[in-house]
């Protein structure tokens, strides 16, 4: 499944996503976790984030989260 599929499933079918985080890969701070809360929409190659300046390209998400589990990976 690929990471626009796997964050949409999410979104479509949970109705509380407040303990799922995108684990994403950062150039500068290393690997970061991200709220799916923050996540304003997804496109085929970025996800927006709320604050309306944040755009995170796909290729840099490296796994979704749920509790610690580990719900996709790359």
């Amino acid at each position: 499944m690929r990471i626009k599929d796997a964050i949409n499933k999410i979104f479509y079918t949970r109705k509380d996503v407040s303990e799922i985080y995108l684990i994403i890969r950062d150039r500068v701070k290393g690997i970061s976790e991200i709220p799916f809360s923050n996540i304003e929409r997804i496109d085929n190659y970025y996800v927006y984030l709320n604050d309306s300046e944040t755009v995170i390209p796909l290729h840099r998400v490296i796994e979704i989260r749920e509790k610690g589990k580990t719900l996709w990976k790359r």
